[in-house]
Formats: C-alpha cells, structure tokens, sequence
C-alpha cells in the first residue's frame, strides 16, 4: 500500500501522468478495489481513470484544460486582426501609440496581449548581443578600411615612469588600429602636437602603399583633440586632414563629441597594451623602448589570436582579404616622432603648409624670410 495519498501526489507532481498509468495498469491486473487501496485513493477515481483510458487511450491520462469553452468579454477577431494589420505596418509603434493614432476599442494590455500572442513583441537586445552583433559588422568589412587613430598618455603608467624619468623616454604613444583584423602600429612622442600626428600619418600610409594597399580607399578615424584637427577656432582644415586627404587621398572622419566609445577598438588596445607590455617590460633607453616595442607589435598582430574576431590572428584576417600580402604588413617601425623633424614635408604642396592654430613651431628660415622681406622697406 502506498503511504503518500494520490491527491497529495498530484499536487506534488508536475505532470501526474506515469502515476494515472501505472494506476490503470494495476486496476486492470488486481481489479479497482486493489488499484485504489494500493494509490490510497478512493474507487471512483480509479474507475475515473481507467474510463478515460479504455476510450482515449494514454491521452486521456493527462490533465484537461481548465479555460473556459466561452470567453464573453474576449476580444472580437475583427479588431485583433486590425491590431495586428497596424503593427505588422508599424513594427516600432506601441500599445500606447497604436490606441491614441487608430482610436482602438480596447486598452494597452490588450493590444500587448494581442501582440505578443501573434509573436509582434520582440525582446530587447542585451549588451553582449549587441556587441557580437557590432562584431560580425566589422568582420564583413575589407581590412583596412577603416583605421581608428588615438594618443595614448603613458605618465600615468607607474612601471613606465620610472624608466622614463630615469631615461628620459617619451611620455605619449601615437595608436593605429585597423578595425577588421586588429592590427596595431605605434609610435613614441616626447609632445603631443600636430607635427608628430601628421608625421605617424605619414609613416602610416607610407608603410601600407610600400605593401599594396589602394590608400584612396583607407579612412581614417580620429577624436576630437588638437593634434587632429587644429585650433577649434580656425575655420580652415588641419594639417593632420590635409595631409590625409589632399596628399595621401583618404577620408578623414571625426567622431561626435564626448563619445569615446566610437574609437572602441583603439581605446580597447591601449588598455591591453599597458598590462601586457608597459606593465611587465623594462625600458632602458630610447632604443630598448623601440626594439621591445617592436617585438610586441610583432606578437599583437602575427601570434596574438583575438576571440572576439574568429579566434584568428591580425595578418590571418588580413590575409583573407589579401591573399599575396606579406607578413611585413604586420612589421612598423615604432620610431621616436619628434626625430623626425617635418617628416611630412617630403610630401609638402601648396595645399600642405603650417597655419596658424596646428601648434606647429615657427620655423627659423621663414623667420629669416621675413626679415630679408622687411630689409628693404626699413631703409
């Protein structure tokens, strides 16, 4: 006999099903007397059972729906489908709105209720899924099609501070990543000005025309700060743009203000950058700094695997887009800028000159220029 009652089984039961089965089973082996003694419930309950059996088979045995055959104050079919026409029209508009714009008969949680049976209510996505999405978008662009550039301010590193007091290293770290396949490419400055920001451009479209890339097909990202685009009060490109556009022809873009967010990529990598290199390395000098530098550019892009991008490394991904390429791509120079002087010069038009409001230092030959012009005048 069983000591637990067969209502208190059913209540404690998710799904009463395999103990009506082997109730009816044992009723048609022992008789109901049995079967009922034996589930510890009552006689007509077992003939219940086994009833339902003899006429629907084991589908009998499951639990009838308790709803109501006759709903009267249901929704009339002709206004659902009335709902359901100016939502599948409308796929952005609420109950709310969808009552007040089509004068509905019925309230919101109606609507809702309408909606979300007909499957017309999505759910919202999550961050994570909102960024895997963001992901398979960059992964159907071409690499190097859009390169994101940022400044870096390495002072506020504690490992690296130490060395550059003690060495006199530079204090910034001129950042380009291209948002396809993550590869990285650096350079050091003592100041942050928009000579040595033109001067990594230059480097940089240098480096990727030596390795075949169209650069009329590069765009190039940057934030807001003065070394990309010059005095906020001049009305006239910056340098750093001219020189992108009218020299090397690419396309400069400036993110919208105080959204940081869309520089991700290369703002992400100077976070990875500091753990895993300035944090651990020891810089003895300009030349240690370049040589270690170089050796992590070379691990970033060609064995550094990245999960978010297929779990592949940077030259795998830009080696489906260019299957002749070489690995040098991956290979930039990490030069120390102000060394360089006016490197961009090289390139230098009519449409490329200092004005005023690029934090450019006035250069001593046009100071001479202009002395020899007002010689003259003077006497």
């Amino acid at each position: 006999m069983c000591p637990i009652k067969y209502n208190d089984i059913l209540k404690d039961s998710v799904n009463p099903f395999n103990s009506r089965v082997k109730m009816v089973q044992y009723a048609f082996a022992n008789g109901v007397s049995a079967a009922a003694k034996q589930f510890n419930t009552s006689r007509p309950t077992v003939r219940k059972w086994k009833k339902r059996y003899e006429k629907e088979g084991t589908k009998g045995l499951y639990n009838l729906s308790k709803a109501p055959h006759r709903i009267p104050h249901k929704t009339p079919k002709h206004i659902e489908e009335e709902v359901i026409k100016h939502r599948t029209r409308l796929p952005s508009w609420g109950p709310v709105r969808l009552k007040e714009d089509f004068n509905l008969s019925i309230s919101p949680p109606a609507i809702y209720r309408i909606l979300k049976q007909n499957g017309l209510v999505k759910k919202h996505k999550r961050k994570h899924q909102i960024k895997n999405d963001l992901r398979m978008l960059k992964m159907k662009m071409r690499s190097f099609q859009k390169v994101q550039i940022d400044v870096k301010d390495l002072s506020d590193i504690p490992n690296y501070w130490y060395f550059k007091r003690t060495y006199n290293l530079p204090r910034y770290q001129y950042t380009a990543r291209d948002v396809k396949s993550g590869a990285l490419y650096i350079a050091h400055a003592r100041r942050n000005n928009c000579v040595n920001a033109t001067n990594f451009l230059t480097l940089l479209a240098e480096h990727l025309k030596e390795h075949g890339i169209d650069l009329t097909k590069v765009a190039v990202q940057t934030d807001n700060g003065s070394e990309f685009i010059g005095n906020w009060k001049q009305r006239t490109p910056s340098l750093f743009a001219r020189v992108a556009e009218n020299t090397f022809h690419m396309q400069h873009y400036r993110i919208p203000p105080r959204r940081c967010t869309y520089n991700s990529d290369v703002e992400s990598s100077h976070f990875r950058i500091e753990k895993d290199f300035y944090d651990l390395e020891e810089f003895r000098g300009e030349e240690s700094l370049s040589i270690r530098a170089f050796t992590y550019l070379l691990y970033f892009n060609l064995i550094r695997r990245n999960k978010a991008k297929l779990n592949k490394t940077s030259y795998e991904i830009i080696r489906d887009d260019f299957p002749e390429i070489k690995t040098t791509i991956c290979a930039f120079n990490p030069r120390i800028l102000d060394d360089l002087g006016f490197y961009y010069m090289k390139y230098k038009t009519t449409e490329v000159r200092a004005l005023p409001g690029n934090h450019l230092p006035i250069q001593p030959i046009f100071l001479l220029s202009r002395k020899l012009l007002f010689i003259p005048i003077l006497f």
